[in-house]
C-alpha cells in the first residue's frame, strides 16, 4: 500500500511540475521535491514518542482492511453502519468528548479515564512498525491483568485506536455496564460478519 501511494505520489509530481521538463527521471526521482513527498508518507506513521501524552475521545472510528470490502461499493455502507452503532453504544457508555482519554507515558505506563469512576491504569508497549499497540490493564485489588491488543493509525493530526470487535467489547465490559445491551450485540453481530473490520475511537491530543 506505501509503494502504491509513493508511486501515486511521484506521477502526480510529475505531470504537476512542468520545469522538471529537461531533466532526465534520474535527476527528477533524486529531487528534493520527490524526497519530500516520500518521507511524508513514510513520517505517516504514529512513533513512539508522538504516541506519548494525553489522547481524549473525539469520536468513533472504523476501519475495513479487507480489499474486497474497500473495493466494494457497500464498503462505505458498511462503515457507515458501524460508525452510527458505535456512536450509540459509546454514548450510552458515557464516552463522550471530555469524559474518556488515554495518557501515554514515557514509563511504558498508561491511564484510561473513564466517564465514571477511577481511572484504569496499567503498563503499555507500542510497536512503530506493525503500529500495535499492547495494553496491559491492572484490574481490582488483586490487579488481575487483562491484556488488549489496539491498531494505531494516525488520522490528520488525531489518531485511531482500534481492536478488532471482540477486543473492543472486551474493554467496553471494562468501562461500563452495558455489555448486554441489545445495541452492543448489534454492533457485534454485524462487524463478525466481516473479516478484518477494526472499531474503536478516534483520539485529539
Amino acid at each position: 500500500m506505501k509503494n502504491n501511494i509513493i508511486l501515486l505520489l511521484i506521477v502526480g509530481l510529475f505531470t504537476g511540475i512542468n520545469s522538471i521538463q529537461g531533466q532526465s527521471l534520474k535527476d527528477f526521482l533524486n529531487s528534493d521535491a520527490v524526497k519530500k513527498a516520500v518521507s511524508t508518507v513514510v513520517d505517516s506513521k504514529v512513533t513512539a514518542e508522538n504516541l506519548q501524552g494525553t489522547w481524549n475521545y473525539l469520536k468513533p472510528a472504523c476501519e475495513l482492511e479487507s480489499d474486497d470490502l474497500l473495493k466494494g461499493a457497500g464498503g462505505s455502507v458498511i462503515s457507515s453502519q458501524l460508525e452510527k452503532k458505535m456512536q450509540d453504544i459509546c454514548s450510552k457508555a458515557g464516552i463522550t468528548e471530555g469524559k474518556f482519554s488515554y495518557t501515554f507515558s514515557a514509563d511504558s505506563t498508561f491511564s484510561n479515564t473513564l466517564p465514571k469512576g477511577t481511572p484504569l491504569n496499567g503498563t503499555y508497549s507500542y510497536n512503530p512498525e506493525t503500529q500495535v499497540v499492547t495494553l496491559q490493564y491492572a484490574i481490582g485489588k488483586k490487579l488481575t491483568v487483562t491484556t488488549l491488543e489496539g491498531k494505531i493509525s494516525r488520522s490528520g493530526d488525531n489518531i485511531n485506536l482500534l481492536f478488532n470487535a471482540d477486543k473492543l467489547m472486551k474493554l467496553l465490559s471494562l468501562v461500563s455496564s452495558i455489555t448486554n445491551s441489545t445495541t452492543l450485540k448489534a454492533v457485534n453481530q454485524l462487524a463478525g460478519q466481516y473479516d478484518e473490520v477494526m472499531l474503536g475511537f478516534e483520539l485529539k491530543k
